[in-house]
């Protein structure tokens, strides 16, 4: 049935197509009908045929086949929380929560109890700071635009990588920032080329470099120690912010710190608990320079009166009983598996294979990239388009980022196959030589 499946997905048996009657189809493979119709019966559990009673099984129309799409565009963990632990967290938080809280609007920059247990949960991730230091927002996101607004206002410039996360790209674009991209190679940000741009910038406007130094999203790459310092020197000899993406601490090696620790006085350093914990945990976290700290206090409020003390409690406990560690663990160990199977699997086409995380680049042309993109949503899988991760929408150098953390493993297994299947189809080249 493998090879009927492959069939259905790459067209080669075309949509409204009449199987095999089941007794048929035995006689000819020499199987008992009952093997048939079990495999017939998963086609259909898929979505890839539809029987019709009297007539027969045929091939479904694409729009049938949703339960089998697999969605490579969004960039979150796999679901390790199980449905036991959240319903202890819920009934052991029922008996603590004071009832006098919710009939008060919360401080906009979190409870310090709050607060303080994530600053102990930033000292496992390698920053140390204080918890009036920590302001509390609606997900990392937010804490990315509180500090965009902070560090560069709404007409500032913003020099991050020619490749970089949607979210800030978006962020930046919709509060008029004028975006520069930098040259990278497999460590980053290019020194030399930072420093270039921001001598042809001009000082009088205020300007800020956006970095995700670990795990940079879309491509995976991870800026060394000394990559780091290079940066946070020139930064120094422009006199420019640094806000530092640092949402996949918890896949950061434990001897690199993170930017914020070399730099406090001009680095937002920038969190959360999506990649870490789970997506529905919408708690993020910004540290800003302390001579910055009101002012993101101000912007923070104006853009959000407080997070859900329930969320915040959440994550106390699980900061405080182990639970964030554990799941640490769980995800590291997770993510190495997941990327041992896209490496088996997509082999050559992947350029450089991430030191951990669920997501990988595969750098294209970007006309080549689109139609990539193209053919797999036609083929059902959704993988993220390149404008959305490409600083000048003029590049002509794109690629595409595969979210492995999303799909159930054999959901996965299948579209990576599909993708291969592309990318070697005629007028595709692999990427690694």
């Amino acid at each position: 049935m493998t090879a009927l499946t492959e069939d259905i997905e790459d067209g080669v048996v075309g949509v409204g197509a009449r199987l095999p009657a089941h007794r048929d189809l035995a006689d000819r493979l020499e199987i008992g009908i009952g093997t048939v119709t079990k495999a017939y019966g998963e086609l259909e559990r898929r979505g890839l045929v539809r029987g019709v009673h009297g007539r027969g099984t045929f091939v479904a129309e694409l729009q049938r086949r949703s339960r089998d799409i697999a969605d490579l565009s969004i960039n979150v963990p796999p679901p390790l929380l199980g449905d036991r632990l959240l319903a202890n967290t819920l009934t052991a938080l029922a008996g603590m929560l004071d009832a006098d809280a919710f009939a008060r609007y919360p401080d906009p920059t979190g409870s310090r109890h709050h607060r303080a247990a994530i600053t102990a949960w930033l000292h496992d991730q390698g920053l140390d700071t204080l918890p009036e230091r920590v302001l509390l927002t609606h997900g990392a996101q937010h804490a990315v635009s509180v500090a965009l607004a902070t560090a560069a206002g709404p007409n500032g410039v913003v020099l991050t990588e020619t490749s970089t996360y949607p979210g800030a790209i978006a962020a930046a674009r919709q509060t008029g920032q004028t975006l520069v991209p930098v040259e990278m190679d497999a460590h980053g940000m290019l020194p030399d080329a930072l420093h270039s741009a921001l001598t042809q910038s001009s000082p009088k406007q205020p300007r800020t470099v956006y970095v995700t130094p670990t795990l940079h999203n879309p491509t995976g790459s991870t800026m060394d120690a000394r990559r780091r310092r290079e940066i946070v020197a020139v930064c120094r000899a422009h006199d420019v912010t640094i806000i530092e993406d640092d949402v996949y601490s918890v896949f950061r090696p434990r001897n690199i710190s993170p930017i914020a620790r070399l730099a406090p006085e001009r680095t937002f350093y920038v969190n959360g608990f999506s990649k870490s914990l789970t997506p529905g945990l919408r708690i993020g976290v910004l540290v800003a320079p302390e001579a910055s700290t009101a002012h993101a206090a101000s912007i923070l409020q104006v853009t959000s009166l407080a997070l859900s003390p329930l969320m915040c409690e959440i994550a106390r406990r699980w900061i405080i009983d182990g639970t964030a560690r554990h799941i640490g663990i769980a995800l590291r160990a997770e993510a190495e598996e997941r990327l041992d199977l896209a490496v088996t699997i997509l082999d050559r086409h992947i350029a450089r294979v991430p030191r951990s995380g669920f997501h990988l680049w595969l750098p294209l042309p970007r006309a080549t990239a689109e139609e990539v993109t193209l053919r797999a949503a036609q083929n059902g899988i959704v993988i993220t388009p390149p404008a959305a991760t490409t600083v000048d929408p003029k590049a002509t150098d794109a690629g595409i980022r595969l979210c492995l953390g999303g799909p159930p493993v054999p959901l996965l297994t299948d579209a990576l196959h599909g993708l291969k299947r592309i990318l070697e189809q005629p007028g595709f080249k692999g990427t690694r030589t």
